[in-house]
C-alpha cells in the first residue's frame, strides 16, 4: 500500500507543479490583457483571475499536503494497516465523489459561459462568457486527471 500511496502522491505533486506553472502563464496573459486589451479581454479578466487563484492554490496546496499524506499513511500502516488502509479507501472514496460533483460545478460555467457570449450584447459580457468557457474546460481538464488517478489508486488499494 506503501508504494501506492507514494505513486499517487507523486503524480499529484507533479500535476501541482504543472498548475503552478499554468497559474504563472495565465497570470502573465491576464496582466496584459488588462494593460492592452479591448472589451473582450477585459471581459475575461474575472474568469482568468479564477484560474490563476484556483492553478496557484490548489496547485500550492497540494505540493505542500501530498508529501504529507504519504508519511501520514506509512505511519498508520506500521501500526494498524488494516484501519490504516480502511481510513485511506474512504478518504479516496470521498475525493472521488468531489471530484465527479465538480464535473457539474464546470458544467455550469460553461452553460453560462454560452449564453453571455450569444445572449449578450457588450463585447465585456461576450468576454466574460468566453472566459467562462475557458475556465470550465481548465477546470475539466484539472479535475479529471485528479479523479482518474485517484481511481487507480483507490483500486489498487481496495
Amino acid at each position: 500500500m506503501i508504494e501506492q500511496v507514494t505513486k499517487w502522491a507523486n503524480g499529484d505533486v507533479a500535476q501541482g507543479k504543472v498548475m503552478l506553472f499554468v497559474g504563472a502563464i495565465v497570470l502573465v496573459a491576464a496582466i496584459l490583457a488588462w494593460k492592452n486589451g479591448g472589451e473582450m479581454l477585459r471581459g475575461m479578466l474575472i474568469p482568468l483571475g479564477l484560474i490563476v487563484f484556483i492553478n496557484v492554490g490548489y496547485g500550492g496546496f497540494m505540493q505542500r499536503q501530498r508529501p504529507g499524506i504519504v508519511k501520514q499513511v506509512s505511519e498508520r500502516y506500521a501500526v494498524d494497516p488494516v484501519s490504516a488502509q480502511a481510513d485511506e479507501v474512504a478518504r479516496i472514496e470521498k475525493d472521488c465523489r468531489t471530484y465527479a460533483m465538480m464535473n457539474f460545478i464546470w458544467s455550469a460555467f460553461f452553460i453560462v459561459g454560452i449564453t453571455l457570449v450569444f445572449m449578450a450584447g457588450a463585447n465585456t459580457w461576450k468576454g466574460l462568457g468566453l472566459g467562462f468557457i475557458v475556465l470550465s474546460a481548465a477546470g475539466f481538464v484539472l479535475d479529471n486527471f485528479l479523479h482518474e488517478r485517484a481511481e487507480v489508486y483507490l483500486k489498487a488499494i481496495a
